[in-house]
């Protein structure tokens, strides 16, 4: 299954663009790629981890979250509609607010024409 999720910073007074970053949470190989962004840095892809009332976005190298989706359970998403799911973005280290909202739902199993990701364990 694989997860479109869409986070939005907060808005912050000096800035005229909105942050966003559009990610994939691929849940069967359980790894996240960024599709699109704008002032939220996260690098190109990682692995997504479970966590206490949430799912840590970690680097493709690392244990440590660099965004934490509070409230998304991915066990619970199966019987959610796409536009249901959203919460609270923890952003990194610097404790920045965000908000993540699922956007899209695929259900189906799919083969990828390539296998973009390497995956260090």
């Amino acid at each position: 299954m694989r997860l479109t999720i869409r986070i939005n910073a907060s808005s912050q007074p000096t800035s005229r663009q909105a942050s966003y970053a559009v990610l994939w949470v691929d849940t069967d190989e359980q790894l996240w790629s960024r599709e699109a962004h704008q002032g939220i840095d996260l690098p190109q892809w990682g692995k997504v981890k479970h966590v206490e009332g949430a799912v840590a976005l970690c680097a493709a190298d690392g244990d440590e979250a660099l965004c934490r989706l509070q409230g998304l359970s991915i066990d619970r998403v199966m019987g959610v509609a796409a536009d249901a799911g959203q919460g609270t973005a923890l952003l990194g280290s610097s404790s920045s607010d965000g908000a993540w909202h699922l956007q899209a739902v695929d259900r189906c199993a799919t083969q990828s024409e390539n296998r973009g990701f390497t995956v260090v364990r």
